[in-house]
Order: structure tokens, then C-alpha cells, then sequence
């Protein structure tokens, strides 16, 4: 053998060998990136007037669509193949709905002053949102795409209804009041009021899946509560901020994410075990975190913040929440939900 062909033999022999390090390197990096997360991230932006769907997996803009002008929707939720769209500075405010497949915005169904945070019952059979600014809480009926009521959800006349979310029949929408002190419980088809309980700065909150918990922001206090909701009272306090706001809770329900609306963006990621939490800060200086989504199992988190560089950052819970990547949407994204892909992941496991 020459020494030129033993030459070429070993750079061959390094090719191969970095080739087989890539490829494994390739694949750590995949599944360091939550390529198990199937379905469209769609998100609304309050700067640029619009709400864009990307592919949860690549990261890929799928489609932008444009809102009504100077409406700067800050929030949407999904039913029956429809976005519901809070436009909240419209002239006049109105939720959009808008068919997911195609963009067009086929209804506006007017509202008072700033529909607000968007919640939806499990059967998406109803939609809720905060009438912001008033004690009120509008329901839509995505069967037919009606307003049911702007029902009363407190009898405080100076609460703020902020969110309403449904218990898991749908039976009843909780309403936070973040002025007001409040939490309260209403029948969402008719608007008559169930029950009053003290909560103070209740902002945002998310059930467990049996309905008899709610884990609830306090923003103004940046405190998490824990509540009984079948007896009506605070089971636990946890101190958290700055300014606790969206929670997200895993399927097995040891894993509860708040978005932190301080600055730079920052997540909470709380164990509801031992009620103990470590913050992980997902953009720079100057940010401001919007909504998240987490995946069920827990894994994965994809968070708007606004501010310089703005957009969504996907976060590795699995790799010490590091951001993993960033999806530019320049303005201020805020609302953000995931829109599941017909196949069930196989990796969207409980554990």
C-alpha cells in the first residue's frame, strides 16, 4: 500500500466517522427540540394586527392573516374548525371568527368594551371571554355562532371580570374578578349566579381535570392559590411572581406553568406536589411574556413574549428549560394556543 492511498484511506475513514457523530448529534438535537409536538401554533399579535399558525414541529409559518385594522386582537381560542379572535380595540370590539382552514373571516359578533382573555369547554360547545373594564362575562355558542349573554359575574359593580374558564362539562364558567377580590361561579347558559367566593387579585386560573381544583394567578399580588372548589376555599398560598398571569397544567397534573408578565419574559414552573417552583427566563432584556401552551406531558412549553427580538420561544423542560428556539413574529404576540394535528403523538404520554 502506498503512502498515498493510506492517505486517502484515513481522510475517508475521518468522514465517515464525523458523518456517524452528526447523525447521532442530529438526532439528540431533534428530540431536544420537542419534534414530538404535532399540530399549529397559532398566535395573536397585538402590533402587527394579525394571527399567524406555525407548525408546531418545524417551526414553519403555515399562514399570517390580517385582522380588522387597529384591533390589535390579544387573544383566540379553537372550536368546531373556527378561531374565535378577541379584537379587542376593534371599531366597535368584536370576536372574529375565522374558518381555520382557509382564513376567512366569516362572522364578527360585536361585544362590550375589549373581549379579553378566551377560554373554550372542553366539548367546544362554548366559548367564553372577559368583558374587559365591567363585571361581565360573554359567552358564545359555537353551534350557531351566537352571543348567549353577557351574564354578570359579580355583583360587585367595580369587579373586573378578567377570564372565565369551564368546569369539565361545561356546566359552569369560573370567573376570575382581578378587581373585586373575587372568584365566582355561574351557570355560562343562563348567566345565574351559583356562588361567591373572596380570592383576592384573582386574575387567571386553570382546572384540574376532575374539576374540583383550581390552581389561580394572582397577579396583582404575584401569589398562586390553590382552591377547593367543591367547598370553596383556599388550600394553599404560594408566593410567585413578578405578576403571575396564563397557567398551563400537564395531563398527569404534577406540572402547572404561570407566565410571568415582569420583565425580561420569564416562566414559573411549579411541582403542584410540594408546591415549590424555579423560574426560567426566556428572552432578553426588555421583554414581556404573553400566553403559553405546554405540552400535556409536560416536556415542552411555547411562550409569546413581546418586546426587542419578539416572538415565541419553545422551551426544553427536559433540558434544564432552556430555549431551544425562537419563532420570529415581530410586534407584540400575546395570545397563543396549539391546534393538535388529527394523529395522536406518541409521545404525548403522561409521565
Amino acid at each position: 500500500m502506498t503512502k498515498h492511498t493510506r492517505s486517502i484511506l484515513v481522510t475517508l475513514g475521518l468522514l465517515v466517522a464525523i458523518g456517524a457523530i452528526a447523525s447521532v448529534a442530529g438526532a439528540r438535537g431533534s428530540d431536544h427540540e420537542g419534534k414530538q409536538v404535532k399540530g399549529t401554533i397559532w398566535v395573536a399579535n397585538r402590533g402587527a394586527n394579525t394571527i399567524r399558525a406555525f407548525d408546531a414541529a418545524t417551526g414553519d409559518v403555515l399562514t399570517t392573516i390580517a385582522m380588522a385594522p387597529a384591533s390589535q386582537p390579544g387573544d383566540l381560542t379553537f372550536a368546531r374548525g373556527k378561531l374565535y379572535v378577541s379584537e379587542e380595540f376593534g371599531t366597535p370590539p368584536a370576536v372574529a371568527i375565522v374558518d381555520a382552514a382557509t382564513g376567512v373571516v366569516l362572522k364578527r359578533i360585536l361585544t362590550g368594551p375589549r373581549p379579553h382573555h378566551m377560554h373554550v369547554t372542553r366539548d367546544g360547545d362554548l366559548v367564553s371571554y372577559g368583558v374587559f373594564g365591567t363585571n361581565r362575562i360573554g359567552i358564545i355558542d359555537t353551534r350557531t355562532d351566537t352571543l348567549l349573554g353577557e351574564w354578570q359575574a359579580s355583583l360587585n359593580p367595580a369587579a373586573r371580570s378578567h377570564a372565565g374558564v369551564f368546569s369539565p362539562d361545561g356546566d359552569v364558567v369560573y370567573v376570575a374578578q382581578d378587581v373585586g377580590n373575587e372568584l365566582t361561579a355561574l351557570d355560562p347558559r343562563t348567566g345565574a349566579m351559583l356562588w361567591s367566593m373572596a380570592v383576592p387579585a384573582a386574575h387567571e386560573l386553570v382546572l384540574t381535570r376532575d374539576g374540583e381544583t383550581a390552581y389561580v394567578s394572582c397577579r396583582a399580588v404575584s401569589e398562586l392559590r390553590v382552591i377547593d372548589l367543591e367547598h370553596q376555599v383556599i388550600k394553599a398560598t404560594i408566593p410567585l411572581g413578578p405578576l403571575p398571569d396564563t397557567l398551563q397544567l400537564s395531563r398527569n397534573e404534577k406540572q402547572l406553568t404561570v407566565g410571568l408578565r415582569g420583565t425580561p419574559a420569564q416562566l414559573a414552573i411549579v411541582d403542584t406536589r410540594t408546591l415549590t417552583f424555579r423560574t426560567a427566563t426566556i428572552a432578553g432584556a426588555g421583554t414581556i411574556a404573553g400566553h403559553q401552551w405546554t405540552s400535556p406531558n409536560g416536556r415542552v412549553t411555547f411562550a409569546a413574549f413581546e418586546g426587542p427580538g419578539a416572538g415565541i420561544a419553545v422551551v426544553d423542560h427536559q433540558h434544564g428549560d432552556a430555549v431551544v428556539r425562537t419563532l420570529d413574529y415581530p410586534g407584540r404576540p400575546h395570545g397563543l394556543i396549539l391546534v393538535r394535528a388529527q394523529e395522536r403523538d406518541d409521545d404525548e404520554d403522561d409521565d
